[in-house]
């Protein structure tokens, strides 16, 4: 008798789990309804950090694994939003709940850089918004970090972080970077490029207008030495730059890519760089059509850097001696130790390692910088050995 009852108590606790089971099991469709709800408020979050206090960066690294979780691997996990994806939503709501808005209007914190008239393909986008790292309708725009004294800002440096045309890689490659920059004495702008569905053009038709507009609205806004402008950016954010450099310097406009495009006095501004620090995304060749400079009369000084380990190393090591010969002014930096995507190489806890040697990098970029404009004498060895054979 005593066999019996503990077999039937056993089944019923089996009964009974399964029956819980059944009430919390959620379909694939449940999950998706809930993840484009969640995606949708935190996106009003996650591009504005400036506007809350909290995790922000465990709340950021939340938000990014989902949002490219709809169309890339992540974590081992094949693209595409499952009910096995439950868990992290829920997650990600109670990650933005905890944190504090600190202002009205997050929208406030930021500059947008297009005015009513944006240089983008006629008509609008209206598919791919839906598996889409931006709401539809997204404009691109500015996180400005500014230091308190303008009168001794050292120069204005445009960040861009990487992703590919799919995503924005912020919470490595963009705001700590801003941060790093800031603390050194220069004004940092994190830029919130167009991604998909937007046209890959738009991506450096924006990192074009984003300097212009700092120059443009410099006295408006108190912007110290608007001249100087660097621009530093990783991966696909570097080839951003590089595209820029050869397709959107001086006075070359977006109407050259959308000839329907209206210029306003923005536009009038140049968009040259004093400046260029593309990471892990100095490609001129082997990937895409090959860049061209020539039409570019006042080119950037250029410092790249690359760590050995990145599967994109052997294609902008190949790119180095092109880049030798276009470039006057340029220095590289090779890192033995690191992979792709590594940011400051410094680490982000849940997301990405760090790294010794390409954690070097950010240094070296301030010692480069700050010997171009003038900050910092270049030594000169008067006593240097000749090549011995």
């Amino acid at each position: 008798m005593k066999r019996f009852l503990t077999l039937l108590l056993s089944a019923l606790f089996v009964l009974c789990a399964c029956a819980a089971a059944a009430e919390t099991a959620h379909t694939d469709e449940e999950v998706q309804a809930m993840v484009a709800q969640e995606l949708k408020l935190s996106r009003e979050v996650a591009f504005y950090p400036a506007a809350f206090e909290g995790d922000f960066e465990q709340f950021y690294v939340t938000f990014h694994k989902l949002s490219r979780h709809q169309y890339e691997t992540v974590d081992g996990a094949e693209p595409g939003i499952t009910a096995a994806d439950y868990d992290m939503c829920v997650e990600l709501t109670a990650k933005r709940e905890a944190l504090t808005q600190i202002v009205d209007d997050p929208k406030t914190t930021v500059w947008e850089i297009w005015g009513e008239n944006m240089a983008v393909e006629d008509p609008l986008p209206t598919e791919g918004w839906e598996i889409s790292y931006d709401t539809e309708g997204f404009r691109p725009f500015l996180n400005p970090y500014l230091i308190e004294d303008q009168s001794a800002v050292k120069g204005n440096v445009i960040i861009i972080a990487g992703g590919g045309s799919t995503h924005r890689n912020n919470v490595v490659e963009g705001y700590p970077v801003a941060e790093f920059f800031n603390a050194n004495g220069y004004n940092a702008y994190v830029l919130q490029r167009r991604v998909n569905p937007y046209a890959a053009e738009d991506q450096w038709l924006d990192l074009g207008r984003a300097i212009r507009y700092i120059r443009h609205y410099a006295d408006e806004k108190g912007i110290g030495n608007a001249e100087t402008i660097i621009t530093c950016g990783f991966s696909a954010g570097g080839m951003n730059i590089m595209s820029a450099i050869a397709k959107q310097y001086g006075s070359v406009t977006p109407d050259t890519v959308y000839p329907d495009y209206v210029c306003d006095e923005v536009d009038a501004e140049s968009a040259d760089m004093t400046v260029a620090i593309p990471v892990y995304g100095l490609i001129i060749s082997g990937y895409g059509d090959p860049l061209d400079f020539s039409g570019n009369a006042n080119l950037p000084a250029v410092f790249g850097v690359v760590g050995q380990k990145d599967p994109l190393s052997s294609i902008i090591l190949a790119c180095v001696p092109q880049a030798s010969a276009v470039f006057p002014d340029f220095s590289f930096y090779l890192a033995p130790d690191a992979v792709h995507g590594v940011g400051l190489g410094t680490g982000t806890h849940n997301y990405v390692d760090a790294y010794t040697q390409i954690a070097q990098w950010p240094q070296m970029a301030i010692n480069f910088i700050e010997s171009r404009i003038g900050l910092q004498e270049k030594s000169i060895d008067s006593n240097a050995v000749e090549f011995a054979w």
